[in-house]
């Protein structure tokens, strides 16, 4: 019953619509589920990248066409692949390179293609509700947004709140159990997998063009979180807070190295995000021209924040 209900619940959130969506960054942690989602839709999907990889031809052979090229800021070849596409999605990472110089070049290239919606990197933070100089990579963001707005294109702004991995305690990705700012502030978290599932209704529906969608299943306090942990595992860890004065002078003092662990922004990039979220309290928002997602799809069933944290291999690295 639950395979049916999946396969009725795909097609009527598609409104029986087939579209043709192409995916700049199909093998990243957002990115993979994603794709899997919509082939499991029965949308088209084409693929760019510069190399590649085994979960490329599994999606192939499920479907997918690859288009691989090393110079992804060649305009006119990305602008041959998007021909015919309904929508472009780019779930690579949003850092400087993209954000400021990749991006520009794949809009100018779906505007060539006439192409129906641009989706760009967010997966985070509601950027679009932000002042400039919250943050350095927020600021950055909201520059390329502008330009998207200008373009003439569709658009959909998807904001994710946090990844579980990230954002829930654990020994995976911290050193110690570690909490920052507010404790008290709620946290909008989901797991990687759910938000990929959740992107590929979004970006397939007309209901969502020239919209922001705020994914909002799950809220919780870091308090909150901290109480699961020792309900689950007791309390013998180590901790670390980083207070609000902390974030907010490292935000202006930190420098352009990463030296977070299986970091991706740079430490003055990561500290202007940790500002935005535990001393502003701004990871989600809902502005006039926001949708949520339990409003969108009120029957889907999330990844809950307890059931993450109360999986040693979540919570341990290699379980130990």
């Amino acid at each position: 019953f639950d395979q049916m209900w999946g396969r009725k619940f795909r097609v009527f959130i598609s409104f029986g619509m087939v579209q043709t969506v192409c995916v700049i960054g199909a093998a990243g942690q957002v990115g993979k589920p994603f794709v899997d989602e919509l082939l499991e839709m029965k949308h088209r999907v084409k693929l760019i990248a510069r190399h590649s990889k085994p979960i490329y031809t599994s999606f192939e052979e499920r479907g997918a066409e690859l288009f691989v090229m090393e110079d992804l800021a060649d305009v006119e070849a990305i602008t041959k692949v998007l021909e015919g596409c309904d929508a472009v999605v780019c779930t690579v990472p949003g850092n400087d390179e993209v954000i400021t110089k990749l991006e520009p070049i794949w809009l100018q290239a779906a505007v060539n293609a006439k192409v129906s919606r641009f989706v760009p990197t967010e997966f985070g933070c509601h950027t679009h509700a932000l002042k400039y100089g919250d943050g350095v990579l927020f600021d950055k963001k909201k520059n390329f947004q502008q330009k998207m707005f200008d373009s003439g294109l569709g658009w959909t702004l998807v904001y994710t709140g946090g990844f579980h991995d990230y954002f829930l305690p654990n020994l995976r990705f911290f050193d110690k159990i570690t909490t920052f700012g507010d404790k008290d502030i709620p946290i909008y978290s989901h797991s990687v997998e759910d938000v990929g599932r959740i992107t590929a209704r979004v970006v397939t529906d007309p209901r969502t063009m020239n919209k922001c969608v705020q994914i909002n299943y799950c809220s919780l306090s870091q308090n909150e979180m901290l109480s699961m942990l020792k309900k689950h595992h007791g309390d013998d860890f180590e901790f670390e807070h980083f207070d609000s004065d902390t974030i907010i002078r490292l935000k202006e003092q930190a420098g352009d190295g990463i030296s977070a662990k299986k970091g991706a922004e740079s430490d003055r990039e990561r500290w202007g995000i940790n500002y935005v979220i535990y001393v502003l309290g701004k990871l989600a928002s809902f502005t006039d021209d926001t949708l949520t997602a339990t409003e969108l799809y009120p029957d889907f069933v999330p990844k809950t924040p307890e059931a993450a944290i109360s999986d040693a291999t979540f919570v341990f690295p290699d379980n130990k």
